[in-house]
């Protein structure tokens, strides 16, 4: 679990994420409320089909467009999370099962984290090297 979470806010715009995810080579921002609760979820790929799908090249730039648009067009909102207890194992089986890229991490219904594909990859390539070189 990577526990250092960028986040979004309602009111925030595609051009903020586009810049999060750039900035910190991320592909899974959790939109939370004041709170601290999940209540979305903007990823990479949302982030590029709204890019590409929005606006008329020839009347408006894409930044320009990019600031116009709210997060909560693009985020999903019903958001599978995760508690801080559940195990490794069980992550990993609702990541395969749902075909997600990542879970929200939470502890009494506020984030405190996020488990990615990336995460078990790299336990994975640390697991191998141990066994290989021992």
């Amino acid at each position: 679990m990577t526990d250092v979470v960028e986040t979004l806010q309602m009111g925030d715009t595609l051009a903020m994420a586009r810049e999060q995810i750039e900035r910190g080579g991320i592909h899974h921002l959790p939109v939370v409320d004041a709170d601290e609760h999940v209540i979305g979820l903007v990823t990479y790929h949302r982030i590029l089909e709204a890019w590409l799908s929005h606006g008329d090249p020839n009347q408006e730039s894409l930044a320009q467009l990019a600031g116009e648009i709210p997060i909560d067009m693009l985020m999903e909102k019903d958001v599978l999370t995760v508690e801080v207890e559940t195990t490794a194992a069980e992550a990993a089986r609702l990541l395969e099962k749902h075909k997600f890229g990542s879970l929200p991490v939470t502890k009494k219904e506020k984030l405190v984290g996020i488990v990615t594909e990336r995460d078990f990859l790299l336990f994975a390539l640390r697991y191998l090297e141990t066994e290989t070189a021992g």
